[in-house]
């Protein structure tokens, strides 16, 4: 061991000791800033009195569950560490004794270890650690002072108990004060000061807030006053410090759980304990009394407390005295008055300091369970070392007997217990000798005459002054080896503690430890009106001096004490003091006012005292202690001073040298047999073996364990300190290898009865999708039936209606022949009649072949029909005097469509396109220029040119706001006949054959019919799923969209189904104007749906592997119309279906021009709302007007596979419901704009065509008019028929253009 380099961390494994290498060796250790040193498992702790880099959280990491001590440095975070470990290991509580010198370092150490243990056991649960650790600073604010000897010093005796459940994490803490400084509230030594709070308070309150409680600057408080006059913060760093203090207080106050009003209240409350020490008395000449010299600092104690101010003046000049159950009322005097005054303010904060530490351990409390069965604990100690001052008084008396406990306690436990075990197991052991202060602490505690049974005797009686108390003291003791009499007499008397000798000065001794407060005072305090102030003198305070919790407290009116007015003098001309001293002068009776009964019935605070001192030994008895032992290295806190001298009386008074001699020889851990083989029998055994308890088993572990140098008593096996160390090493080991191979083993039967699991769900998922497939086939042959079944019930229907229409139209036709007969004949003599009186016309306007007037607003010249006046022919103005073989042709004229018109107009016969003609056929070749006009419920949409294109709606047309006219029914009937360009289809159903098919290859195949195409878009339809099959299901999922659209929000503007070939997956309806559809496992938020996130336990290989790359998809959008926009984000190609027929979808004209791709990254119209218009105006143009089909037109689907058929069959696809579209087929208004758009339209290309039949009329004779009539109008057809002029027709022609 290289002890000159301060390598020795261990002092016992020393070869040689004595004095000088123990003190040589703990300095070098400390001029290399090693302060930490162990003795065995005592560790020694040199104050650095500067900060060291050794308490990071890098540090503290590497004394975490520590397996071999030797292979760290020693650190108070290995004692931590050792005390927990030990907790979980045994489940025996722990405590770690901190002891030493004031000064020495014993509350930063306290700290430290605090704080280390809660980390060690941190589980994030809650913020109970940071409360826990928090503590600290909060209790030394209220309980630390400044002193000579330390500027932060503990003046109370602090337990800590840090409670863990059995699983080692920490459940809360409890704290234990014991003897609290409470005389230095109210008076304090020279060059020591008040309690740290005091300060806080002054530094770190703004001036209102000083203001609001009515405080100056402190040097004019009487409590704070320092002796010398010097000034309280001696520089600004210190009031600085002061001020970053406080406000550090405050959110500690609320992190531990104390309210913003109760942080408040203890601020008010201090100030308080300010202004009842400015209270100054002086003696009243009148009654031999006092009086209070400056009542404003009465009146402001009275608002703070909340007490009447006459009664409090009552309560601190007089005194009252229940004898023989009279109750009798003297005067005090001076002394007595400032101890009454005094005893009020020591009352106040104490009671104060124990009601904090009772909310303190109220929300450290465990929760119930733990409460019910509680775990181990883990105590440290933090109580003031031992002192020797100049002056010591009663409270130096019990700090120093408190120590003189600890001493004995770690003798005892160190050496006197061990010793005594040695030689009753019939172990060898040395024959150490060490200081044994029993015989010091008989002279303090024994009874009946001990120091302190002496005191509380005198502290009896009234009569009995300081001075009798250390008479009687030298008469008991004064033969006493450790009671000394010092030179001069006095007051004082000396004790020869194992830390050396102190002179205690008396004066004060039975005033202190009466610590009564006056009854009259006390009565005040409880009915006062503030509660907080009520509670804390109603709480009983127990035999330890504590502040008990109070229960059923009758709960007052709080008076608010946080803002205090300035108490108003002017109006007061007399004392109020003097005034009470007079009346209790004049209910005194003086031949009782002198007593001298002794006062019972009061435990005093040198009983508190003993109380606590036992409780605190019972704590430490029942645990397994750690011993710190704290080390000042010199008087004046300086850094890098090492006072040998001092140091080494400090190791000789605390048996550092005995205390290495018995860890190198002794035999500090002593386990009972059977613990020991219970414990460690592993190592040696099987787990589950009975081993017996003998000493040859417990022989056999040990040498298992490869242990050396211990020994077997009678009843216990005797280890060295760092035997346990080694034990639980190899025990650790073990377990580690056992729970090595444990992990193997249930891995395998984990992953095996995995591999059985999948099997077993693979088979049971084979089986039911085999039964599903058969439950499916069944399913769809019924359903099959079922609807063909219908559709021959539905033609069997259809074709007795139309039975039964046909006859009724015959009847109707056979009486409207005769009635056109009847009207033929008159309008033949008419026109006879007209054109003999036929005049020519004036000539027209230039304008006229713009002219666009309606029938209406008809004129001479506005009307090509009416000739000069009513009833001209026109074309006899060209010829006068002979009547014209045919009249001009009508067909581009506009004429006023209503009833009334209607039924004017003759009608015989038919037209090529199945209309009825104006005369017979007999007479055609007079007047089949004259062809029937139909009534139609929207006149201005027909184009006057065209009325043959008009055809009768059929009777079942779904009612809507298009075809709800009740009398069109009745107006247009079918006809028998097809009509020219009409074929039947084998459904019975009619359809044009010039625009049945819309598509590329229309003129060819149907698109069910045709292969593979150039473009690789269409293949041949195997299964016979067509667009008939399609419709069904847009018909579908729009009939469900429109009954469930009523209870949807009014924002919902689409409904999107997901489709796997023919089934649908899921169904969402869209809010947001933008909405993400892509290949995501992402569930629908509204914003984005995720086609990943949905199962289907039919889903095939191509459909799944067409799912997993939609990828990043396609966003859909809404515009102000209600078009649909689509932004393709994704690599692979999304296809718009139906792009190759857009006669019946509302698709724009990007999409049909770039096959139904769309483009990435850009916005395309996949739904275009003003083609969705164009098509209601062309299906308002017929006759037979099909509201299902421009419903369907309201759906758009979007495929995600490039090569696949626009039908049921695509493997992914969406399927999107305009809810806008849906909406505008009810909107009455936009029907209206249709309508007259269209009419515009109209009525402009009639006139155009009118222009145009006026020029040909010139050059053209009777015949070719006659012929025009017959014949058609293809030019006009075509540019007026929905079919041809339709917006799909123009992009389709555009587009083949573009390709040719």
């Amino acid at each position: 061991m290289d002890l000159k380099n301060g390598h020795v961390d261990d002092l016992a494994a020393l070869g040689e000791l004595d004095e000088r290498i123990l003190l040589d060796g703990i300095h070098l250790r400390y001029n290399q800033d090693i302060i930490y040193t162990y003795i065995g498992d005592i560790l020694i702790a040199v104050n650095p009195f500067k900060n060291l880099p050794i308490y990071g959280k890098e540090e503290a990491a590497k004394y975490v569950d520590i397996k071999l001590r030797s292979k760290l440095r020693p650190h108070l975070f290995a004692i931590a560490d050792k005390a927990y470990q030990a907790m979980k290991r045994t489940g025996v509580s722990q405590c770690c004794v901190v002891s030493g010198e004031s000064g020495a370092g014993k509350t930063e150490s306290t700290k430290l270890m605090v704080k280390h243990i809660i980390e060690l056991c941190k589980n994030g649960t809650n913020n109970l650690h940071k409360r826990i650790i928090e503590v600290n600073p909060l209790l030394e604010a209220f309980g630390n002072a400044q002193t000579i000897m330390n500027s932060n010093s503990s003046r109370f005796g602090k337990f800590i108990s840090l409670k863990f459940s059995h699983e080692g994490k920490v459940v809360g803490a409890k704290i234990y004060d014991y003897l609290l400084e409470k005389s230095r509230v109210v008076g304090q030594g020279i060059k020591e000061k008040n309690f740290h709070i005091f300060y806080y308070l002054f530094a770190g309150l703004r001036k209102d807030q000083l203001k609001d409680l009515l405080l100056d600057k402190p040097e004019k408080h009487r409590i704070l006053r320092p002796v010398d006059n010097s000034p309280v913060f001696s520089s600004d760093a210190v009031f600085q410090y002061n001020r970053e203090m406080l406000a550090h207080l405050q959110y500690i106050m609320l992190v531990v759980g104390f309210s913003e009003e109760e942080v408040s209240m203890v601020f008010a409350l201090l100030g308080a304990v300010l202004h009842i020490g400015d209270i100054h008395f002086e003696v009243d000449v009148e009654t031999d009394g006092v009086y209070i010299v400056d009542e404003y600092v009465l009146e402001i104690v009275a608002v703070l407390l909340g007490v009447n101010v006459e009664e409090l003046v009552a309560t601190l000049i007089s005194n009252v005295a229940i004898l023989r159950g009279e109750r009798i009322v003297t005067l005090k005097n001076v002394d007595q008055a400032n101890d009454g005054r005094d005893a009020l303010a020591k009352a106040l904060y104490a009671r104060l300091f124990g009601w904090i530490v009772r909310q303190i351990n109220t929300m450290l409390e465990p929760e119930p369970e733990h409460r019910i069965h509680p775990g181990p604990e883990i105590g440290i100690l933090d109580i003031a070392g031992f002192e020797n001052f100049p002056i010591n008084s009663f409270e130096q008396l019990c700090i120093n007997v408190a120590n003189e406990q600890l001493q004995f306690y770690f003798n005892q436990h160190i050496f006197a217990w061990e010793l005594d075990e040695y030689k009753r197991e019939g172990v060898s052991g040395s024959e150490i000798v060490f200081t044994d202060n029993r015989g010091l602490l008989d002279l303090f505690l024994d009874k009946p005459l001990g120091l302190f049974s002496l005191l509380d005797e005198e502290s009896k009686f009234p009569r009995a002054t300081d001075t009798s108390l250390v008479q009687k003291i030298e008469k008991h003791h004064k033969k006493n080896e450790y009671f000394r009499q010092p030179k001069g007499g006095g007051l004082t008397f000396g004790i020869a503690h194992y830390a050396g000798q102190v002179v205690y000065h008396a004066h004060g001794f039975l005033e202190k430890n009466r610590d009564t407060l006056s009854s009259n005072l006390m009565e005040l305090m409880k009915q006062s009106d503030s509660q907080i102030v009520s509670d804390l003198f109603q709480a009983q305070v127990t035999d330890t001096g504590s502040l008990e919790p109070i229960k059923n407290t009758p709960k007052r009116s709080r008076k608010s004490i946080l803002l205090c007015k300035a108490p108003n003098m002017a109006n007061r001309t007399k004392s109020m003091s003097r005034q009470a001293g007079k009346k209790l002068k004049e209910r005194i009776n003086p031949a009782k006012m002198q007593t001298d009964g002794p006062m019972r019935d009061q435990k005093t605070a040198g009983a508190k005292f003993q109380n606590s001192l036992t409780d605190l030994m019972s704590r430490l008895l029942d645990a397994e202690p750690q011993f710190i032992r704290c080390v000042k290295p010199n008087h004046y806190k300086q850094p890098n001073d090492f006072k040998r001298d001092l140091v080494l009386e400090q190791l000789r008074y605390t048996g550092v040298l005995e205390t290495t001699r018995i860890r190198r020889l002794g035999y500090p851990t002593r386990l009972p047999l059977r613990t020991f083989i219970e414990r460690y029998k592993c190592l040696a055994f099987p787990v589950n073996a009975n081993v017996r308890v003998t000493q040859d088993n417990c022989r056999k572990i040990a040498k298992a364990a490869n242990l050396f140098g211990w020994e077997i008593g009678t009843h216990k096996i005797f280890l060295k300190y760092w035997h346990t160390e080694q034990l639980n090493l190899t025990v650790d080991r073990l377990g580690a290898s056992v729970l090595t191979i444990q992990r193997c083993v249930r891995g395998y039967l984990a992953r095996k009865k995995l591999w059985e699991l999948k099997d077993r769900l693979k088979k049971e998922a084979i089986i039911a999708k085999a039964f599903m497939t058969i439950l499916a086939k069944q399913a769809a042959v019924k359903a099959e039936a079922i609807i063909a079944q219908k559709q021959q019930d539905m033609l069997r229907h259809q074709k007795k209606l139309k039975d039964t229409q046909r006859e009724a139209r015959e009847q109707q036709q056979r009486q409207e022949d005769e009635h056109r007969r009847e009207e033929l004949a008159r309008h033949l003599d008419e026109r006879d009649r007209l054109e003999r009186n036929f005049q020519p016309p004036p000539v027209p306007p230039k304008s006229y072949k713009n002219s666009n007037i309606s029938a209406g607003n008809r004129h001479s010249y506005g009307d090509p029909y009416s000739g000069v006046g009513p009833g001209r022919n026109p074309a006899a103005a060209h010829r006068p005097g002979q009547h014209p073989e045919r009249v001009p042709d009508r067909r581009s004229a506009p004429i006023d469509y209503t009833p009334e018109n209607h039924q004017n107009l003759p009608n015989h016969g038919q037209n090529r396109y199945g209309r009825q003609s104006y005369f017979p056929e007999s007479d055609r070749n007079v007047s089949a220029r004259y062809e029937a006009r139909h009534y139609h419920p929207m006149p201005d949409l027909l184009p006057p040119s065209k009325p043959d294109r008009l055809r009768p709606f059929e009777e079942d047309i779904r009612q809507s706001p298009i075809a709800n006219q009740p009398y069109k029914r009745e107006a247009f009937r079918p006809s028998s006949q097809p009509m020219q360009g009409i074929r039947r289809t084998p459904g019975m159903e009619l359809r044009d054959r010039q625009f049945e098919y819309n598509t590329i290859k229309s003129t060819i195949y149907q698109p069910s019919e045709i292969d593979m195409s150039d473009t690789a878009h269409y293949a041949r339809q195997t299964n016979g799923v067509g667009t008939t099959d399609r419709n069904k299901v847009y018909r579908h999922f729009i009939d469900e969209a429109l009954s469930k659209k009523p209870a949807l929000d009014r924002d919902v503007w689409c409904k999107i189904i997901y489709m796997e070939r023919d089934q649908d997956i899921a169904k969402v309806h869209v809010s947001a104007p933008e909405m993400i559809v892509d290949g995501s496992d992402v569930d629908f938020d509204g914003y984005r749906l995720g086609l990943c996130r949905y199962e289907n336990p039919f889903r095939d290989d191509k459909t799944a592997k067409i799912r997993e790359h939609i990828g990043k998809g396609v966003t859909l959008t809404r515009d102000n119309e209600g078009s649909i926009l689509a932004t393709r984000y994704g690599k692979n190609n999304i296809i718009v279906k139906g792009y190759s027929d857009p006669a019946h979808h509302s698709i724009s004209e990007e999409v049909v021009y770039n096959m139904g791709k769309l483009p990435p990254d850009r916005p395309v119209k996949v739904f275009d709302m003003k083609e969705f218009k164009s098509h209601i105006a062309l299906e308002m143009n017929k006759a037979n007007a099909d509201i299902e089909s421009l419903r369907s037109q309201c759906v758009v689907a979007l495929s995600f596979v490039r090569n696949t058929l626009d039908d049921l069959e695509t493997p992914c696809w969406i399927i999107i419901v305009n809810f806008i579209a849906l909406d505008a087929l009810e909107d009455k208004d936009m029907l209206k704009e249709v309508q007259e758009s269209l009419a515009n339209l109209v009525v402009k290309r009639s006139g155009q065509k009118a222009g145009a039949a006026g020029q040909r009329s010139k050059h053209q004779s009777h015949g070719d008019m006659y012929a025009e009539v017959r014949k058609p109008d293809r030019t006009s057809a075509e540019g007026l028929s929905p079919e041809s002029n339709s917006p799909g027709r123009r992009k389709w022609a555009k587009f083949k253009k573009t390709k040719d």
